[in-house]
């Protein structure tokens, strides 16, 4: 499976990423039919709810910064007013909130900060937008937009990032911006650029140009002319990236690695009949293209078994967008966080608490290193050049 570049705060077109599941040969769908003993937030389905609780609370600390210039030649109202767009600070509490009951209380998001800063954002070349600039390109001249990406480096001197970073004990740095603010839509840096396994997905791992500071910083690049089904987007391809860099061993392909549980996990109908798991981001166990969240079309799927992972108990069920409860974007991602398997234990090496890696990377590795890990400095990913 390919991961592929999504559009966040740089565009107003939803992102793509990852490609559709690649086509299997058959004889893995009958292969697997045999049970493999591995070990909204208004409301849990019932299903989920006899498994909602894990033990012990992961807290991580977050510091938001919020890019939304103050308008002056409109009244001074901030950016994100003026266009009638989402109030950043309400899907901020909505990403505490969905990570919190979608990993079954595991997840803490402590936000020790927030920073809104009355400006545009300085890109690598030393351009920023002004106020009259940005509200020419947005209005009448898209095709005027700078082609070119927000400077991190920029980012950290600014906010004097790297000290708040140690001073927190920060984990994580939320961004929000508008379109044109051009930034990918999550960005993870670890120390030395070191990672498990290597791999051939330039997609999975997304330094850029962030600053080394000693533990890994998890980035993510929101957009509030969106909603929180992209933000929950952009969060599910973080997901699909950090475990497909550990459980996944470095690939997300069923034609090469077919038979891992994190590959198994995102299959889907299209390409295993009658044998699909849970999907992507992407892709709901029923979906015939991308973004297809609200098929009626019923297929047969093991995805509650992942509810109580590792126990598989292969039970399937007749379901489609509506019955399965993964209708729309915000309902499919919602469904698809709660069944990332979430229970104590280790499974051939791996935490059965993925969540783990989500959110508690560094000591995740330092306590449980991947098994055959190499920990080496990837040559394909999204660096800065």
């Amino acid at each position: 499976m390919t991961l592929l570049p999504a559009a966040s705060a740089n565009s107003g077109r939803r992102g793509r990423s990852p490609a559709p599941t690649p086509r299997a040969p058959l004889f893995w769908a009958t292969l697997l039919a045999v049970a493999w003993p591995l070990g909204s937030t208004a409301g849990l389905l019932a299903a989920e709810a006899s498994t909602s609780s894990t033990p012990g609370v992961q807290t991580v600390n977050v510091l938001v910064i919020n890019f939304d210039p103050v308008l002056k030649t409109r009244g001074n109202r901030k950016l994100h007013e003026e266009m009638n767009w989402s109030d950043p600070w309400q899907l901020t509490d909505k990403m505490v909130e969905d990570a919190r009951v979608c990993s079954g209380g595991y997840v803490n998001y402590r936000v020790m900060e927030r920073i809104d800063h009355d400006g545009f954002t300085t890109f690598r070349d030393g351009f920023t937008y002004t106020e009259e600039a940005f509200l020419e390109v947005w209005e009448k001249h898209r095709e005027k937009a700078n082609p070119g990406m927000t400077s991190f480096q920029w980012m950290f001197r600014k906010f004097d990032l790297a000290a708040k970073i140690q001073a927190m004990n920060l984990r994580e740095i939320w961004l929000w911006g508008a379109p044109y603010m051009s930034w990918d839509e999550l960005r993870w840096k670890t120390p030395g650029d070191q990672v498990p396994y290597p791999t051939d997905n330039p997609w999975f791992y997304r330094p850029y140009d962030v600053p080394d500071v000693g533990r890994t910083i998890w980035i993510m690049c929101w957009n509030y002319e969106r909603g929180e089904g992209e933000m929950l987007e952009s969060y599910g391809h973080r997901i699909e990236s950090v475990l497909s860099l550990t459980v996944g061993r470095g690939v997300w392909d069923v034609r090469r690695n077919g038979e891992n549980v994190w590959n198994r996990f995102t299959r889907v109908d299209k390409d295993f009949p009658g044998e699909s798991e849970v999907g992507s981001v992407h892709y709901a166990p029923n979906s015939t293209s991308d973004y297809d969240w609200g098929n009626t079309n019923a297929v047969w799927t093991y995805a509650d078994d992942w509810l109580t992972y590792p126990n598989l108990p292969r039970k399937k069920r007749l379901l489609n967008a509506a019955s399965g409860g993964w209708e729309g974007i915000v309902g499919h991602h919602l469904w698809w966080m709660r069944r990332l398997p979430r229970h104590p234990g280790v499974t051939d090496g791996f935490y059965n608490n993925w969540w783990q890696y989500i959110v508690n990377y560094d000591e995740a590795i330092r306590r449980l290193p991947p098994p055959g890990a190499t920990f080496r400095k990837p040559k394909e990913a999204r660096y800065a050049d």
